[in-house]
């Protein structure tokens, strides 16, 4: 006969905290597979029950092991329910009274980016007075991190190593739009060195700060308009005007 449950206890709590876990440690180093040996560290678990976990975890397609490298990355499932959670509104919730006080303050351009991967997905965007017409055709675009100022922000977060890495990946695609490992390292760099990501281009130009979501992934509010209405000199006041509204999305 069992003894008597501990307060609060919930039968297979405890597998379930430590699968998830697991699952929020390969989605960490999702861009350049863990081991199971780092994943052991990491989490405490010994070897055993790691690998037995992740060997589920593998079944239900959450994670998935290289056969090469043995580097464990996130799965087909957890892609799918990441792509899924694009269409839902929470993260706009959270973002929009934010980005509308930016709209309004600025009188500018708020565009809300989530990091995917390798990519960038514009999820929303508020117009202040002067708004852009174009601008509403780039809400549910998904591009190239680096090819865009609030994916730059993004991309500056993350290691040389990555950034080099990333870059590797995608090279065929990064000349395709004429961008070379200079220049998309003379962005990172650049970005790392004001504290914010600028760029202007045809007429356009905006400001990009990226802050972390849930520990594993990242997201980025941006701000533009015309090159006459966001010039490089009135950058960082934009920027301090965004890092002033933080305390109401990093939370």
């Amino acid at each position: 006969m069992s003894g008597p449950k501990k307060p609060g206890h919930r039968p297979g709590a405890q597998s379930i905290d430590r699968a998830v876990g697991l699952v929020n440690l390969v989605a960490r180093q999702h861009d350049l597979g863990i081991s199971l040996q780092a994943l052991v560290q990491a989490s405490g678990l010994d070897r055993t029950t790691a690998w037995r976990m992740l060997g589920s975890l593998q079944h239900t397609g959450l994670v998935e092991r290289d056969a090469d490298s043995g580097l464990y990355t996130l799965g087909a499932q957890a892609t799918a329910w990441g792509a899924a959670s694009l269409g839902q509104a929470a993260l706009i919730r959270q973002c929009q009274l934010v980005m509308k006080t930016l709209a309004r303050l600025s009188g500018d351009n708020v565009f809300l980016v989530l990091r995917v991967g390798d990519y960038s997905h514009c999820l929303h965007l508020e117009q202040g007075a002067h708004a852009v017409r174009a601008f509403q055709q780039t809400v549910g675009e998904t591009r190239l991190l680096g090819l865009g100022v609030a994916s730059i922000a993004m991309l500056a977060a993350q290691s040389e190593e990555a950034v080099l890495q990333h870059h590797a990946r995608h090279r065929e695609a990064y000349a395709l739009e004429g961008v070379t490992l200079a220049q998309l390292l003379r962005w990172v760099q650049s970005a790392r060195q004001r504290g914010f990501a600028y760029r202007n281009t045809a007429g356009i130009a905006a400001v990009g700060l990226h802050w972390p979501l849930g520990g594993v992934a990242t997201a980025a509010l941006s701000i533009g308009g015309s090159k006459t209405r966001v010039p490089l000199s009135r950058a960082p006041q934009l920027a301090a005007l965004m890092r002033a509204q933080w305390p109401l999305l990093v939370r």
